[in-house]
């Protein structure tokens, strides 16, 4: 499986480097994370320093900039990811920020989005994991706040993508919006922040929350997690990459939670994933997540 791995890494790093290097920090991000699995490669490892010390990307907008803390996390850059994660929470915690929708289009003044909630606590989680630091600490226990007592929605179900700036629910569009990709990635982020502090409470509320969505997301009739909810009504879409997201999460859940539950949807939405075009970087997420050893010792 490792050579799957560096096989899919090396596919990802040649597209991202189709786009060029220094001029997004969303694909630097995703570059240096893709890189990260193939460090044991000296080509690859020069190419990783020529793009974490790159510092172009002082403007780039929040999503983006924690894409690139991402990536800096995962190759070691611990002091360069600390910064730029507190950094794009406080950009979000101010009164006129702006973050985009999934489609990328602007949110309303204020709005918190889901998507920045789960990047800002998966690098958090990362970075907790080499070393103790309060900040991150704290910042860590407000995504995890944010997710479970503001984004989900007790009658849906669900984890909402936006919520407005006082934390209360919208009333129009947003106040009952789910798209599947934020919410299996904030659900993911939670189990792993779950299993970093060994809290057995959280990982159960993540595992809770993440049946209910696969559950509901899951066309009946044809197969597929569907990408999105709203007004009462999911979508017909089901991209490739929402699918790998689902396996990639569900895979994490039966790491910590290995129940007759878990196997069986994993397999399923599996076997439907295995016929959608994926992008190369949405494969390898998903590869990393099922090639994880199970973590016995965390089994509730």
């Amino acid at each position: 499986m490792k050579e799957r791995i560096a096989e899919v890494a090396a596919k990802s790093v040649e597209a991202l480097l189709a786009g060029g290097t220094g001029t997004s920090a969303l694909r630097d991000g995703q570059l240096l994370w893709s890189l990260s699995h193939l460090w044991d490669q000296p080509r690859y490892r020069r190419l990783v320093e020529q793009v974490a010390e790159s510092r172009e990307h002082d403007e780039a907008a929040v999503r983006d900039s924690l894409a690139l803390a991402e990536g800096l996390a995962a190759c070691g850059y611990w002091e360069r990811a600390r910064t730029l994660v507190l950094q794009s929470l406080a950009r979000c915690d101010a009164a006129d920020y702006i973050g985009e929708s999934p489609e990328g289009q602007p949110m309303p003044k204020g709005a918190r989005c889901l998507d920045d909630w789960a990047q800002v606590l998966s690098v958090c989680t990362r970075l907790l994991h080499v070393r103790a630091h309060r900040e991150l600490q704290i910042a860590a226990a407000r995504a995890v706040a944010a997710i479970l007592n503001y984004h989900y929605h007790p009658d849906l179900g669900g984890v909402l993508f936006a919520v407005r700036g006082d934390f209360f629910r919208f009333d129009e569009y947003w106040g009952t919006c789910v798209y599947s990709e934020a919410a299996l990635a904030a659900l993911t982020a939670l189990l792993d922040e779950a299993g970093r502090r060994r809290e057995t409470h959280l990982s159960a509320l993540a595992g809770r929350y993440l049946h209910q969505h696969v559950e509901a997301a899951w066309d009946p009739t044809e197969g597929g997690i569907r990408r999105e909810y709203s007004g009462d009504v999911w979508s017909a879409e089901k991209p490739g990459n929402v699918q790998a997201a689902a396996v990639g999460a569900l895979a994490t859940l039966h790491r910590y939670q290995g129940g007759d539950w878990e196997a069986e949807w994993l397999e399923r939405v599996r076997d439907y994933q295995r016929n959608c075009p994926t992008d190369p970087l949405a494969e390898l997420r998903c590869l990393v997540r099922c090639t994880r050893e199970p973590k016995k010792n965390l089994t509730l």
